[in-house]
């Protein structure tokens, strides 16, 4: 392990194949916030909640990180450090924090127990104080003039940061796969119900987040070998790479949220015959009683009415 960072500190200059690195990697993630925007704005009609609002400050968060970097680290502004130091280090708060609050927003679409939910908000808040304030302090002494004294401590600071933070979105990441399979298993639903679906989407889950830990170890690895500048670019674009995952997913969990709902009955609103104070009232086609079917995917109807109101009505394309 190298406690020697390249570029971490005020006027340091990073060898030149790495500026092309940097300079493309950085390129790619502002690209990235520019289209996830258009997505975002796109698909959700209810602008509104923890997941809208966590996932646009995450994106946007990665700009200001991308821009900050870029002043640094082609010396724009080093007449004015605490200029590119604060749009890096609140940059970088959006965006890690961000990250979690839309895991832990995803998360609650499927877990009901409150103190698992609260157990999760709290440590996502405990580690953004504990982590965010000594990383900034150290962040904005390593890019002033009394930087020599700054760079060991920061370079510690930036390894436990990059350490927890991974840890934090792995378990929420894990925690999620686990209760989605309780949900696909729940009743017999995966085998009777949405078993094809259910797999596929499971799968894809499943893939999903070992591409997410894959992109997350690249950025362990840089960091534990000393690659500040390498490190810090490829961290701006690989968020912006698992926002983009999370949004996959999240299209896919409507879709199957949808083919669910539709396959429980007509409506499961709250006026709707498929509602439990409702039920005795109704019959399905062909004389079959809902009372069974929503015994069956209450689970999958619940997870439905969540996912669309979290998105709202998602726009239909003409034609």
């Amino acid at each position: 392990m190298s406690l020697i960072d390249v570029g971490n500190n005020l006027n340091s200059e990073i060898p030149r194949p790495t500026t092309y690195a940097v300079t493309s990697l950085l390129s790619i993630a502002l690209y990235n916030v520019l289209e996830l925007t258009f997505l975002l704005f796109f698909t959700f009609k209810r602008r509104a909640g923890l997941y809208f609002w966590s996932f646009l400050v995450s994106s946007w968060g990665i700009a200001v990180y991308a821009v900050g970097l870029i002043l640094k680290d082609f010396h724009i502004t080093d007449n004015i450090p605490a200029f590119y130091a604060t749009l890096i280090v609140f940059g970088w708060c959006a965006m890690v924090t961000g990250q979690s609050l839309v895991l832990y927003s995803r998360l609650h679409l499927i877990v009901r127990r409150r103190i698992i939910l609260h157990s999760v908000l709290v440590m996502i808040i405990v580690n953004a104080i504990i982590l965010h304030i000594p990383t900034i302090v150290l962040c904005y002494g390593a890019n002033s003039k009394d930087y020599p004294r700054f760079i060991f401590p920061y370079a510690v600071v930036e390894r436990i940061q990059v350490t927890i933070f991974f840890i934090q979105e792995s378990f929420i990441s894990l925690l999620y796969l686990y209760y989605m399979s309780k949900l696909f298993y729940m009743g017999g639903t995966l085998s009777e119900a949405h078993g094809q679906a259910g797999r596929r989407l499971m799968l894809h889950l499943i893939y999903m987040n070992v591409a997410v830990l894959g992109l997350d170890v690249c950025i362990l690895v840089l960091e534990f070998t000393g690659r500040y500048a390498s490190q810090t670019a490829a961290k701006g674009l690989i968020y912006s790479v698992k926002l983009k995952l999370e949004f996959n997913i999240l299209n896919r969990l409507v879709d199957v949220a949808r083919r669910s709902s539709d396959s429980s009955g007509p409506d499961y609103g709250e006026d709707g015959p498929g509602h439990p104070q409702n039920q005795d009232q109704h019959e399905g086609h062909e004389g079959i009683n809902i009372c069974g079917l929503w015994k069956c995917s209450c689970p999958w109807v619940l997870f439905a009415s969540r996912v669309q109101k979290a998105v709202g009505e998602r726009r239909r394309s003409s034609g």
